[in-house]
C-alpha cells in the first residue's frame, strides 16, 4: 500500500512538474487610453484563431498579468473588439513583457523577452494575422492578376517566402532567435504566401465564370491552385499553428469543391449554387480529418454565428458539433455566439413592440422628401442600415441612449434598409429582435438611387449612416454621429 501510495505522489509530481514546465507568464503594461479589457487569443491544440480566445482586465494604471500551459511554440495575439494590438510567439516555460500604446497607430507593440529581437521583426508585418493587415489573402494575391505566366507567378512567391524568412534566418544564425520560434515563423510566412498563390488562382477562377479570361485560362488557373495544395499541403501538422490555416482551409475546400469535384462529374448542377452551411461542412467531412476537421468546423459556426445573421442552420448544425465532439475544447467559444441566435429565434414569438411602425406602402415611396412628410413631424433621425451589415447591428446596442436624446429633443427615428426584397422577412425579424422603437422603410431601387445622390457619387455609400433631416425632408446634418457615441450626437443634436 505505501509503495503504491509512492508511485501516486511520484506521478502527480511529475504532472505538477510537467504543467509547471508548460506554463507561460506574460505581464503587460498599457500606455494611453486603457481599454476595459485585453482580449487574447487562446492556442487551443497550439492553434491560433481570434474566435477562441480568453481576456483580462488591466488595472488603473494599465497592468495586467497572464498565464497559461502551451505545449508548442504558438501565436497570442492581443487585441479589443478585433483591433489587434500585435502577437507574441509563445514558447512553453517562457515569461514575456508586453508594452501596449493604444493611442499609436504604428509600433504600439513591444514585447521584451528572449526572442525579442525576432518579436518585434515579426509585429513590423502588418500581414501577420487575420486581425491585422488585409485579413486575407486576395490583396496578395491581386499583385498577381496580370501575370500571364504561371511559371513566373510560383517563383515570385517562393521569392517573397524566402525574402521575408531571410531576417529570421539571420537571427537564428546569431541565436539571437529559437529552433522553435523560427520554425513556427517561416510556417506561417509560408502559409500565407501559399494561400496567396491560390487566391490567384481563384481570381482567375471567378472571372472566368463571369466570362472573362483576366491573365490565365481555365487549365493554367486550376493547375496553379492545385499545385498550391501539392506544394505545400494541408495535411502538414505544422501548418494548423499559422494565423492563417483557417483561411488556407477555406481555399483548400473551395479548390476541393469547385475544380476536382466538378471536373470529376460536370454535370452536378449544385455546385453552380451558392452553398448552405450544411454543405460546407459536408465538404470539409470529406476532405478533413480527426483534428483539422474539429478545429475547422467549430471555427466556421463561430466565423458565420459572429455577423450576427441568426441562421437556424447554424444552431442545427452546433447540435451536431456537439454530439460529434462531446468533449472539444471548442465547444464554449462556440456556444457563445450561437446562444444569441437562438435567443432571437425566441424572441419571434413574443408581442411586436408597440413603438415599433412599419410605413404602410413603403414600396411605393421613391424619395426621402415622401417618406419624411408621412411622418408629420419637424425634425428625423435616420438610421440607414441592412440585415447584412454588423457595424449596423453593433450601434444598437446603444439604441436605449438614443431613444431617451431623441425623446427630450422631440425628434423622430426613421429606419431606412437597403435589403433586397429575399431578406424581407429577416429585415422585420431583425427589428423585432432589436426591438428597433419607431419608423421603418425598406427602400426600393428609385429610393436607393435617390440617397446614392445625396450622399455623393464620388463618395462610397457605406453603412450604417446616420443623418437628420427637417419636417419637409431637407438634410440638416449628412453625417450625424450614431447612437454609440451618444456624447457627441447629443451636441449635434443641440447646435
Amino acid at each position: 500500500m505505501k509503495r503504491l501510495l509512492s508511485i501516486v505522489i511520484i506521478l502527480l509530481s511529475a504532472c505538477t512538474n510537467h504543467e509547471k514546465d508548460n506554463q507561460i507568464i506574460i505581464t503587460g503594461k498599457i500606455t494611453g487610453e486603457i481599454p476595459e479589457k485585453i482580449e487574447y487569443t487562446l492556442p487551443v491544440d497550439n492553434i491560433n484563431y481570434f474566435g477562441f480566445k480568453n481576456s483580462v482586465i488591466p488595472d488603473s494604471l494599465g497592468n495586467f498579468k497572464i498565464e497559461l500551459p502551451i505545449e508548442k511554440a504558438s501565436f497570442i495575439e492581443f487585441f479589443n473588439v478585433y483591433d489587434s494590438y500585435g502577437v507574441i510567439i509563445a514558447e512553453p516555460g517562457m515569461t514575456y513583457s508586453v508594452y501596449i500604446n493604444t493611442e499609436e497607430k504604428d509600433n504600439r507593440f513591444y514585447v521584451e523577452s528572449k526572442n525579442h529581437q525576432g518579436q518585434n521583426l515579426f509585429n513590423q508585418i502588418s500581414k501577420n494575422s487575420i486581425l491585422r493587415g488585409s485579413g486575407h489573402f486576395q490583396p496578395e494575391g491581386d499583385k498577381h492578376l496580370k501575370d500571364s505566366i504561371p511559371s513566373r507567378i510560383k517563383e515570385d512567391i517562393k521569392k517573397k517566402i524566402d525574402n521575408d524568412i531571410t531576417n529570421f534566418t539571420e537571427l537564428l544564425n546569431s541565436n539571437l532567435i529559437s529552433e522553435e520560434f523560427y520554425k513556427l515563423v517561416s510556417t506561417d510566412i509560408t502559409c500565407y504566401y501559399a494561400g496567396a498563390q491560390s487566391s490567384v488562382a481563384l481570381a482567375n477562377y471567378v472571372y472566368n465564370k463571369a466570362g472573362r479570361t483576366i491573365s490565365l485560362n481555365k487549365e493554367e488557373y486550376e493547375t496553379l491552385w492545385k499545385e498550391s495544395f501539392e506544394t505545400y499541403p494541408i495535411s502538414n501538422p505544422d501548418l494548423t499553428r499559422s494565423t492563417w490555416f483557417f483561411f488556407y482551409i477555406q481555399s483548400f475546400l473551395g479548390y476541393k469543391n469547385l475544380v476536382e469535384d466538378y471536373n470529376y462529374d460536370n454535370t452536378n448542377e449544385t455546385v453552380k449554387q451558392e452553398k448552405t452551411h450544411t454543405d460546407v461542412i459536408n465538404i470539409a467531412k470529406k476532405y478533413l480529418t480527426d483534428k483539422q476537421l474539429e478545429y475547422y468546423y467549430a471555427a466556421y459556426l463561430y466565423d458565420k454565428a459572429i455577423y450576427k445573421n441568426y441562421e437556424k442552420e447554424l444552431i442545427t448544425l452546433f447540435d451536431q458539433f456537439k454530439e460529434e465532439y462531446p468533449s472539444s475544447k471548442y465547444t464554449n467559444f462556440v456556444e457563445s455566439e450561437i446562444i444569441p441566435i437562438i435567443a432571437f429565434h425566441k424572441k419571434q414569438n413574443e408581442t411586436l413592440n408597440e413603438n415599433i411602425h412599419f410605413v404602410e406602402n413603403a414600396e411605393n415611396i421613391n424619395t426621402l422628401k415622401d417618406a419624411i412628410k408621412n411622418l408629420n413631424t419637424n425634425k428625423v433621425y435616420v438610421d440607414v442600415w441592412a440585415t447584412w451589415c454588423s457595424p449596423c447591428k453593433d450601434e444598437f446596442k446603444y439604441n436605449k441612449e438614443l431613444y431617451e436624446l431623441l425623446k427630450t429633443k422631440n425628434i423622430t427615428m426613421l429606419y431606412l434598409s437597403v435589403d433586397k426584397d429575399n431578406k424581407h422577412e429577416a429585415w422585420q425579424d431583425m427589428i423585432k429582435y432589436y426591438e428597433l422603437e419607431g419608423y421603418h422603410i425598406r427602400i426600393n431601387e428609385e429610393f436607393y438611387d435617390e440617397l446614392r445622390d445625396i450622399r455623393g457619387r464620388d463618395n462610397n455609400f457605406y453603412i450604417p449612416w446616420h443623418f437628420t433631416t427637417d419636417g419637409e425632408g431637407k438634410i440638416i446634418d449628412m453625417n450625424a454621429s450614431g447612437p454609440s457615441d451618444i456624447l457627441k450626437l447629443e451636441k449635434q443634436l443641440s447646435s
